[in-house]
């Protein structure tokens, strides 16, 4: 495509954006030497996941203040058809870097990758390093992060019984479920005596999913939904979801069944002691969003891209800064790329996990119990894969 010719594309395409793409935003700066559109898609809770789509698109927006690009452009889809109708659509606007985000589009990322090996690719938490050369991978090592998680979660309960659950295709599901439960093992294993053991909850086996595990759902709104009211139901407290829309639809229902309680039980005596409200443990964007959320499992999305782009906007805050490459970055389509594969972990600074203000602060020193917990992860002491 020449240069005049491309320069018509993206204007067009700029112009007619909320037109053509559901759920889609562009923005451009009036005056740029070159276009370059940085196009996202994702699945299926898309960019108001309060997860990895938020702090994506929150990136790209920050690059695109900076100058890395021209514009940007999102959509979210629903299917691994929808994916790769998005893949197509972007492709004839000639994007710069198209980042698909979740496992959900995966395969059709890896497929259209391949057909267009002259174009640059990103896959976000795709759970996967096994693409095409022309895509890049960024994901997280969430097995530590969820042992702690289990941990937190037995502290943090009131009724003594708290759950897991892992939407279909989630990374490192099978990992992630064994390492909550060993986290709560090994709270009940250094609890003060006169506190109660945590169980680590299983549905019935009538709630089996259809891959088998009654802690794998489908990644709907709907099916998050029914998990909180079924392990609610059976006095579970402290919900820790991993996925997407499975995930928004647990701490929705948590947040709407805290209102309910909160507003059936006032006592203007104050003589008795309210419910167990539901509380979560978060994986995602910070949980001021919900007052359900009592920690959070944050996958550092910005050290990650400043650690493959060099040119990406850099920060001040030391948590974010990316280390210094240990060889020259390599060019690779408009962009120099330092790491081609980042994968965040505790150890690097890629994965986060920080107790919330409110309930843990209150009734428990829950931020220094986290960071020892981290700290005797790192130094070798606790393996989460063992327990």
């Amino acid at each position: 495509m020449s240069p005049r010719a491309r320069s018509t594309s993206v204007a067009a395409f700029a112009a007619a954006g909320a037109l053509v793409l559901t759920g889609c935003s562009v923005a451009a700066p009036e005056a740029f030497e070159e276009e370059r559109l940085g196009c996202l898609v994702s699945a299926p809770a898309g960019f108001d996941d309060h997860s990895a789509g938020a702090l994506t698109l929150e990136e790209a927006e920050l690059a695109r203040g900076a100058g890395v690009f021209s514009g940007t452009s999102s959509q979210r889809v629903s299917s691994g058809s929808a994916t790769s109708a998005a893949l197509e659509r972007m492709h004839r606007h000639d994007c710069a870097l198209t980042t698909v985000i979740g496992p959900g589009g995966a395969d059709e990322l890896a497929d259209f990758a391949a057909a267009h090996p002259d174009d640059l690719f990103l896959g976000v938490s795709s759970g996967t390093d096994e693409l095409p050369k022309n895509v890049l991978s960024m994901n997280f090592d969430l097995v530590p992060p969820a042992f702690i998680a289990g941990y937190t979660a037995a502290t943090a309960s009131e009724t003594g019984k708290v759950g897991v659950v892992v939407s279909h295709g989630f990374p490192q599901s099978s990992g992630v479920l064994s390492a909550f439960d060993a986290g709560v093992d090994l709270y009940n294993k250094e609890k003060d005596e006169d506190q109660p053991e945590a169980e680590s909850y299983r549905p019935s086996e009538g709630a089996a999913s259809a891959v088998g595990s009654p802690r794998a759902i489908a990644d709907t709104r709907e099916a998050g939904q029914e998990y909180f009211e079924g392990s609610f139901d059976d006095d579970v407290d402290v919900l820790v979801p991993f996925g997407s829309a499975a995930a928004m639809g647990v701490v929705t229902s948590a947040d709407e069944k805290r209102t309910d309680l909160t507003t059936a039980t006032e006592d203007p005596e104050g003589d008795e002691e309210g419910p167990s409200l539901p509380k979560i443990v978060w994986y995602g964007t910070a949980g001021g969003f919900s007052k359900a959320i009592v920690a959070t499992v944050e996958p550092n999305v910005r050290r990650g891209l400043r650690t493959m782009f060099p040119d990406w906007p850099q920060s001040k805050n030391p948590d974010e800064v990316a280390p210094a490459p240990q060889s020259g970055p390599e060019e690779i389509g408009d962009f120099r790329v330092a790491d081609r594969h980042y994968r965040g972990t505790l150890d690097n600074g890629g994965v986060r996990i920080v107790a919330e203000d409110g309930f843990l602060s209150r009734v428990s020193d829950a931020g220094r119990g986290i960071t020892d917990l981290r700290e005797r992860i790192k130094s070798g002491e606790i393996d989460p894969e063992k327990g």
